[in-house]
């Protein structure tokens, strides 16, 4: 099926704004996920299995997250999507937080839920990695959304987190690499959103990217890890340094993504921007979680899918 929404006829701006600000609102309602027990991480070594898109289903998603912490589907965005969405990258990162629509325009609850001091240290840290909030883009947000419903990402994400799912305002970025690419931590997304959380993240290139393409990917795990992994060596405290990768976990594998492919996985997962000496090309991606309702991380501002 042809899912392409030509970027020239975005949802109208001033009505996406409106749209988005209630979807922010409306999260304030949802119920705080439960506190786990504290216990040891069980790692599990394995390997991230392949489908190809037509082969998706909630079920074997849900499979996969369980046994394995991840998913590859490939192609599972057309072409036709590809050049407009990177296009619609370069002109929100263009904008530079600059007011003006459809490329920056944040609902003014965002202010309501963010402090100015977080919601600042925020933007600059997405200024300094090459990267966006999508919600501060509400045409963009409404174009993506309507995207992925046409896509059954709505009815994939539910059947696989068992809940209604929703989405984060700080979850769901709009990337372009910086070249050169600076070494990133190893990180699992639980060990900063919570890991009484259910989730699912989407990382979805726009560009051909991991392996040898030139472009970076993403440098992951082959494991199936369930709960935090504890270092105190991590350049952050949410991260895991690379010794202790190397000591205590299976190899690391960097796989080759086509424009369109996806990686699928949970807040357990761990993985870092792909580090190399030397890159040629700049990698455009998309990147949405999805959580449950029932258990979403409110330091992430939750926003509805209703």
């Amino acid at each position: 099926m042809d899912t392409a929404i030509a970027l020239d006829s975005l949802p109208d701006a001033a009505a996406s704004r409106v749209r988005l600000d209630a979807r922010i609102l409306a999260a304030r309602t949802f119920p705080p996920p439960p506190v786990p027990p504290s216990c040891p991480a069980r790692v599990t070594a394995t390997s991230v299995p392949e489908v190809p898109a037509d082969a998706l289903t909630g079920a074997l998603l849900r499979e996969a997250i369980a046994d394995c912490g991840a998913l590859l589907v490939r192609g599972l965005l057309p072409g036709a999507h590809h050049a407009p969405l990177r296009a619609a990258i370069d002109a929100v990162l263009a904008a530079d937080g600059k007011q003006g629509t459809p490329w920056f325009d944040p609902p003014p609850s965002l202010l309501e839920v963010m402090p100015a001091r977080e919601l600042a240290t925020s933007r600059a840290f997405h200024r300094n990695s090459g990267s966006a909030m999508c919600a501060e883009a509400p045409a963009i947000a409404e174009h993506l959304l309507a995207l992925y419903g046409r896509m059954g990402l709505d009815d994939l994400a539910s059947q696989c987190l068992d809940d209604r799912p929703c989405l984060s305002v700080k979850k769901w970025v709009l990337r372009r690499s910086h070249l050169a690419v600076e070494e990133a931590g190893w990180h699992q997304d639980g060990a900063f959103m919570g890991a009484g959380i259910q989730s699912i993240n989407l990382w979805l290139p726009l560009t051909d990217c991991g392996a040898d393409t030139g472009a970076p990917g993403l440098d992951i795990i082959p494991a199936r890890i369930e709960g935090l992994l504890r270092d105190g060596e991590g350049t952050f405290d949410w991260s895991v340094s690379p010794a202790f990768v190397k000591r205590e976990l299976p190899p690391r594998q960097s796989p080759r993504f086509a424009a369109g492919d996806a990686l699928f996985f949970d807040h357990f997962f761990l993985h870092r921007t792909q580090y190399r000496a030397h890159f040629s090309r700049p990698r455009y991606a998309v990147e949405t979680w999805f959580f449950a309702e029932s258990r979403a991380p409110a330091n992430q501002v939750p926003l509805s899918w209703r």
